[in-house]
């Protein structure tokens, strides 16, 4: 009897020491390094970052067109990439990036727009992946002449070593620029060479001309809407230590 009351009593003072002292987990330790800007166009005369660039860091795509005062048929095409070396930066999105980012653009709008013009038929795979990979070609091979640069601009940035629990000299500093631009082309220019390019793809099938109708006019639509989104047209990569 004296057994079971000592063990009752050990068991009640375990339980009460349980809700007095209670058992916390380790809290997870957040590293913030938020990047200070250090240096971009202006900053010695005291301008401010203009507002498309601060809308393209903020997601915001739809409004670059209407800070930089653009026309309402201009599709635009934004390009973001980062790294050590600006003069990299610039030759590679001014002139290789912005082909690759409208490829896609249109390798994305040509997968959607078949997917779409085969819906409720009874195409097997294998004729879908054809016709994928003939308008495909076609479209990410076709040279948008009337694309312009409607703007550019960069920001040098730098932020703490992790390892480092405080700064005390410039090395002590991991230092980054973004190259930002944007491209822009006539929404009916676009139109007709998009036209262009569709006539002249060679597609030897019973159902060419009506595919071709569906895909141009599919294709169209999915242009039209991701270009008022504008969300979907932008391309970003890090370039480090470029030899």
């Amino acid at each position: 009897m004296k057994k079971i009351l000592l063990l009752s009593i050990a068991v009640a003072a375990l339980f009460c020491s349980c809700k007095t002292n209670k058992i916390k987990g380790q809290e997870p330790i957040i590293v913030t390094g938020v990047p200070e800007i250090v240096d971009y166009p202006g900053l010695a005369l005291g301008k401010a970052v203009p507002d498309w660039v601060i809308a393209i860091d903020e997601g915001a795509n739809k409004k670059v067109s209407k800070a930089l005062k653009l026309d309402k048929d201009t599709k635009i095409f934004v390009v973001t990439n980062k790294g050590n070396d600006l003069d990299f930066l610039k030759t590679w999105s001014d002139q290789i990036d912005v082909r690759a980012e409208v490829a896609s653009s249109l390798e994305q709008a040509v997968a959607q727009s078949v997917q779409s013009a085969f819906e409720g038929t009874d195409a097997t795979i294998q004729e879908k992946s054809r016709a994928f990979n003939i308008y495909s070609a076609s479209m990410t091979n076709m040279t948008l002449n009337g694309l312009e640069k409607e703007a550019s601009y960069w920001l040098k940035t730098r932020v703490k070593k992790p390892e480092l629990k405080k700064a005390k000299k410039d090395s002590d500093y991991i230092y980054e620029y973004t190259y930002y631009v944007v491209f822009g082309i006539d929404q009916e220019l676009f139109d007709t060479q998009l036209e262009a390019a569709m006539e002249g793809i060679e597609d030897n099938t019973d159902q060419t001309q009506l595919l071709k109708d569906v895909l141009t006019e599919k294709l169209h639509e999915t242009l039209i809407s991701d270009s008022e989104k504008q969300d979907d047209w932008t391309s970003e990569y890090d370039f480090y230590n470029v030899d």
